[in-house]
C-alpha cells in the first residue's frame, strides 16, 4: 500500500496523484511490480487509485506526470461525526482485510473489475503467457472462432487480443466464483483450481456441463496451468475474503459488465436490465410446473435468475432439476453464454449438489435470428456444415432426435481422440459403434452415414493441432432446431439497434 497525505487534498489532489506514480514508478523499475493499493488523504477524506489500463502497459517508458490513475469511485471514503466505526472497517478492508466482507455486487466489482488489482496482475501475466503460445494451432483456432463469433453479432467490432484476454480472465472468474458460492469454501487449493478450470470439480458437485471446452478452455493445458498458477490462486486469495453464505444479489453482474469491451457491448445493442426491473417484469405471469421459458438473447442472465427465483417461490414443492428443466437461455456472446451459465448456477443454489440427477444448464451460444449458413433451405433435405473451414455435407434427418444429436456427437469426438494419427476407422465400424453405443432407440442409415463424416472432420482437426473446441461450435450452432415449439414462455429485454446501424 502506499499513501500519499496532504493538508488538504481539495486543493492539492493532482499534486498527491503525481506523488503516488512517482512513488509506484519508483518500486516498479526498483524490481517490486506494480501491484499496489494506491491511497492519497488529508485524513479526513480518502481516495483510491489505480493504473488505468493504457498506463499499465507502457509503465516502462512514462514519467510520473504521465501516468493515469483512476480513482476507484466504490472505495471513496469522507470520515464525519457517527461514521468512526464504519472507517475501521473501511480502512481494515483497504490495508488488511482481515474480516470478511459480505458478498455484495460493489463490493465484487471493486476487488474483481478493471481497476482492481488482481485484474491488472492477471491481465498482464495471462498477456506475457499468451505471446508465447498464440501460434500454436489450437489457440489460433479459439481465437480465430472467437473472433467470427462475435462478427457475426458485431459485423465489425474490437477483436484484439486484449479483449480476448479480458474474457477469458472474465470466464475464469466466473467458474471460481461459481465453485467458491456452491461451497463457501475457507481455501481453495491447488488441486481444487485445477478441477475448477478444466471443470472436473463441478461433476463432483453434480453439474455436468458447467465448464465446456470453448473459446477460453486455452488456459486448461498444462503449461498454462503452470504459467497462470499465480493468476489463479490470487483471484481465489481474493475471493476467500468473502462470505458467500448468503447471496441476495447478481454479484457477477458488475464486474461482467465492467470489463466487457463498450464499443462492442454498444455495437449489439446490450443494455443491461436492472435485477429490480427483471423480478417486475416476470412478476406478471403465473407460471405453472411444466412450463418452459426462454430469454433467447440472455446476456448475463439476469432474466434467467429472475424466473428462478419466481419459480422457487411459487412453486415451493418443485425440486431443484424440475425448476432447471424450464429455464433456457440462448446467446451469441460467446463469454456471455459462461456468465449466464453461472448466474444461473448460482440461482438455483447448493440445492444442485443434492439433486437425484446431474444437472445439464440450458443455454447455449447461438444465433438466434439466423439459420446457420447453408440450412436456409430446409426442403433440399441436405446442408453444408464447416469445420476447420472443411465442407461436410449433410443430411437434415440429424436434426430430428436431439438425444441422439448429442451422443453420436461425443462419441465421434470421442472416436476422433482414440483414432488420431492412426488408421481412420471404416463406416461399417463406425455405424456399429455407433448403434450399439447409443441406447435411445434406432440410428437411421443416412444418419450414421453422417456423424462418420463429422467424425472424421474432427480427427482432421485433431490430427492438425486445430481441435479444442470443433465439437463445442457444431453441438451450439444447431441446437436451436431442437428447441422449435418446446416454450410456453419468451421473456428478456432484445437488443435494441439504432435505425441507423441497420445495413
Amino acid at each position: 500500500v502506499i499513501i500519499e497525505f496532504e493538508n488538504n487534498l481539495k486543493v492539492s489532489l493532482k499534486h498527491a496523484k503525481e506523488q503516488l506514480a512517482g512513488y509506484l514508478l519508483g518500486e516498479y523499475k526498483s524490481g517490486s511490480g506494480s501491484d499496489y493499493v494506491l491511497i492519497a488523504s488529508d485524513l479526513i477524506t480518502w481516495r483510491v487509485f489505480s493504473i488505468a489500463q493504457e498506463s499499465l502497459e507502457r509503465l516502462d517508458e512514462l514519467r510520473e506526470d504521465e501516468v493515469i490513475l483512476e480513482e476507484i469511485e466504490s472505495s471513496f471514503f469522507e470520515l464525519k461525526d457517527g461514521k468512526e466505526e464504519e472507517f475501521y472497517f473501511w480502512i481494515d478492508r483497504a490495508l488488511f482485510k482481515e474480516g470478511k466482507q459480505k458478498a455484495k455486487l460493489k463490493n465484487i466489482e471493486a476487488a474483481f473489475g478493471h481497476q482492481s488489482i488482481v485484474f491488472r496482475k492477471a491481465y498482464l501475466e495471462m498477456q506475457n503467457f499468451f505471446e508465447k503460445i498464440k501460434d500454436t494451432g489450437e489457440i489460433q483456432v479459439s481465437y480465430e472462432q472467437w473472433k467470427k463469433s462475435l462478427s457475426i453479432a458485431y459485423d465489425n467490432f474490437n477483436d484484439t487480443t486484449n479483449n480476448f484476454l479480458i474474457h477469458t480472465y472474465l470466464s475464469v472468474f466466473a467458474k471460481m466464483l461459481a465453485y467458491q458460492v456452491l461451497t463457501n469454501d475457507e481455501y481453495i487449493d491447488e488441486s481444487e483450481i485445477q478441477g475448477i478450470i478444466d471443470g472436473s470439480i463441478f461433476h463432483r458437485l453434480n453439474i455436468n456441463n458447467f465448464v465446456e471446452n470453448d473459446f477460453f478452455s486455452w488456459i486448461r493445458t498444462e503449461e498454462a496451468r503452470r504459467e497462470l498458477k499465480e493468476v489463479f490462486r490470487r483471484i481465489s486469495q481474493e475471493l476467500s475474503t468473502f462470505d458467500f453464505a448468503d447471496v441476495d444479489e447478481d454479484i457477477l453482474k458488475g464486474v461482467y459488465q465492467e470489463l466487457i469491451d463498450l464499443d462492442t457491448r454498444q455495437k449489439l445493442g446490450e443494455y443491461y436490465t436492472p435485477d429490480w426491473l427483471c423480478e417486475r417484469v416476470v412478476a406478471e405471469y403465473d407460471f405453472k410446473p411444466a412450463d418452459k421459458i426462454l430469454d433467447p438473447a440472455c446476456g448475463s442472465g439476469s432474466f434467467l435468475r429472475a424466473v428462478i427465483d419466481k419459480l422457487k417461490r411459487d412453486l415451493p414443492d418443485a425440486n431443484i432439476e424440475s425448476i432447471n428443466a424450464q429455464v433456457h437461455g440462448i446467446d451469441i456472446h460467446p463469454l456471455s453464454v459462461q456468465i449466464a451459465k453461472t448466474t444461473v448456477l448460482l440461482a438455483l443454489g447448493r440445492e444442485v449438489r443434492n439433486a437425484k440427477k446431474p444437472i445439464h444448464l440450458n443455454i447455449i451460444l447461438a444465433n438466434t435470428l439466423l439459420t446457420p449458413k447453408g440450412v436456409e433451405n430446409m426442403f433440399s433435405n441436405q446442408f453444408n456444415m464447416e469445420i476447420d473451414k472443411e465442407k461436410l455435407f449433410l443430411d437434415t434427418a440429424i436434426f430430428e432426435d436431439g438425444k441422439l444429436f448429442d451422443e453420436a456427437l461425443d462419441i465421434s469426438q470421442e472416436l476422433a481422440e482414440q483414432t488420431a494419427n492412426q488408421a481412420t476407422l471404416k463406416a461399417e465400424a463406425f455405424g456399429n459403434i455407433l448403434k450399439n453405443q447409443y441406447k435411445g432407440g434406432e440410428v437411421k442409415p443416412e444418419v450414421a452415414e453422417d456423424f462418420y463424416q463429422i467424425y472424421q472432420g474432427l480427427k482432421r482437426v485433431k490430427e492438425k493441432g486445430r481441435d479444442s473446441i470443433w465439437k463445442f461450435i457444431v453441438q451450439n450452432l444447431y441446437k436451436p432446431y431442437f428447441l422449435a415449439d418446446r416454450f410456453d414462455y419468451i421473456v428478456g429485454n432484445p437488443p435494441w439497434f439504432t435505425y441507423s446501424s441497420i445495413r
